[in-house]
């Protein structure tokens, strides 16, 4: 297999509807070339997303017959794996990294790529769990270094009061979009 790079993103949006933008241009092109898409979001992007990939003719519904697209809420996922505030990598493992392989496998491209974005970090960091949120962008990371796919997590510009925060979530991310102008 080929050696893939690693892309793990950040897009910080100030409204709804910039998210969903940029979420559809990265759902259509992982579909377009082949990739699986796994979407772990809250209920109301869940819903935004589908009627915007609908707008754009874009056959979501044959797509996840295929296996190709997956989503879940991110919410039931954290309770999965969080034990004390804190993500368990083996509890991770075994909820999240099943539905990788799972998705993975379902791809049609040749080097069976993936592409995920997840909002589970914001909901701790907007929770007022930062550490957590922190240390699951982390665990995100290892994952990242033992399979190749893309990792797209979007936070909401409003949880953020000072530059040392965005410094610790920029930290965590190869590409970062829609930075803040410095606070």
């Amino acid at each position: 297999m080929a050696n893939l790079a690693r892309v793990h993103s950040v897009q910080f949006y100030d409204d709804h509807e910039a998210l969903i933008d940029r979420l559809c241009g990265v759902v259509c092109s992982g579909l377009l070339i082949g990739n699986s898409i796994l979407i772990v979001s809250t209920a109301a992007h869940r819903t935004q997303l589908i009627k915007a990939l609908e707008r754009l003719e874009v056959d979501v519904r044959n797509y996840a017959r295929e296996g190709r697209f997956a989503m879940c809420d991110a919410e039931e996922m954290l309770a999965m794996f969080m034990v004390n505030g804190m993500p368990d990598p083996a509890l991770f493992m075994t909820s999240v990294g099943k539905l990788l392989i799972e998705a993975k496998k379902a791809a049609s491209s040749k080097e069976q790529g993936l592409t995920v974005f997840g909002e589970m970090v914001a909901i701790l960091w907007e929770g007022g769990n930062r550490s957590g949120a922190l240390a699951l962008e982390a665990l995100w990371n290892n994952v990242m270094n033992e399979r190749a796919f893309h990792l797209h997590c979007a936070y909401p510009r409003w949880l953020f009061g000072n530059e040392a925060e965005y410094a610790d979530i920029c930290g965590s991310h190869s590409h970062i979009f829609g930075l803040a102008p410095t606070v």
